[in-house]
């Protein structure tokens, strides 16, 4: 009897299992690279002083004045060269051309603290890295904070601002450094930047600089472009041209800091018309990049301009 109810036991079980669905096998995930490879904390820092009025139609808008902004960020890598249109960072002419060779583009660089808006590979994300101060000697003076305007998508958070005007005595104490009290798991950090000699357009061809302007330059005639200082220890970039829509109308050149450029015919001749009402502007900018601790590059930009209207 114990063994008949036995089997009517089993049997009862094994028509249960049977009875009931299989269970559903969930794959295993798929394996997607870490975020955090893709990931880099970076900054942007550009520091620029600009001989004479920014504005030429408005000279009350500064003179020779310095001007400082700054970003620090965690960003996509591949995302990395978006963030120096934050600051108006130009890119590196000097490693896209040889030295005394000039490339063609639709724009003058971007001023200070513009970029256009652009959708970057994945968000981006502007540090708070605290307090940030430049000193030079025993010059101090605090940047400003303020939010970012939606200029580069996916992009959030703040950027530091600074604006001196009359700041020649700044570049006399011979270095600028940037002092930041850290934040955002950014240790506090400090970055100096030696200032190199500021560099002045006095001839433009055979016509000396005037109050900014140069007027009796043929069309036709070779550019020659003379500087009155020599330093040989920064990169030394030539821009000329004028804004016209739609072409190349500027010219950017890597040179040799000798203190004399010659402009051929054949690439000026390309650049848009010039006249008393439309002018060329011809810029010079002697720059220096240094790191910035904490970061992985040359993340710092110091320039020194001049620039000229030849009309």
């Amino acid at each position: 009897m114990a063994a008949n109810a036995f089997k009517i036991l089993a049997f009862l079980l094994f028509s249960i299992a049977c009875s009931r669905e299989p269970a559903l096998q969930t794959p295993p995930p798929a394996q997607l690279p870490e975020a955090n490879d893709l990931r880099q904390r970076t900054a942007a820092v550009s520091l620029r002083f600009e001989n004479g009025p920014i504005e030429w139609q408005d000279p009350a808008a500064g003179s020779d004045r310095l001007s400082v902004a700054a970003v620090f960020a965690d960003v996509d890598r591949r995302d990395l060269d978006l963030l120096g249109t934050l600051v108006g960072q130009p890119g590196n002419v000097s490693t896209q051309v040889g030295l005394d060779t000039c490339v063609r583009q639709s724009e003058a660089n971007r001023p200070l603290g513009a970029a256009s808006s652009t959708r970057p590979h994945s968000w981006m994300q502007l540090l708070d890295v605290g307090n940030l101060e430049l000193r030079a000697g025993a010059k101090r003076e605090p940047l400003r904070v303020q939010l970012v305007p939606q200029v580069i998508e996916s992009a959030r958070g703040v950027r530091y601002d600074l604006a001196i005007d009359q700041a020649r005595t700044w570049l006399q104490a011979g270095a600028l450094s940037l002092h930041g009290t850290g934040g955002d798991g950014v240790a506090a950090f400090h970055a100096s930047v030696a200032v190199p000699r500021p560099v002045r357009i006095s001839h433009v061809g055979q016509v000396a600089v005037r109050q900014g302007l140069v007027e009796g330059v043929g069309r036709d005639e070779t550019l020659l472009l003379r500087w009155g200082s020599i330093d040989g220890t920064a990169e030394l970039e030539l821009l000329v041209g004028s804004d016209e829509p739609g072409t190349l109308s500027w010219l950017r050149c890597n040179l040799r800091d000798d203190g004399e450029f010659a402009v051929p015919p054949a690439l000026t001749e390309q650049l848009p018309a010039r006249s008393p009402q439309r002018p060329w502007l011809v810029g010079l900018v002697r720059r220096v990049r240094v790191e910035v601790p904490g970061f992985a590059g040359k993340l710092l930009s110091l320039e020194l301009a001049d620039r000229v209207r030849l009309q």
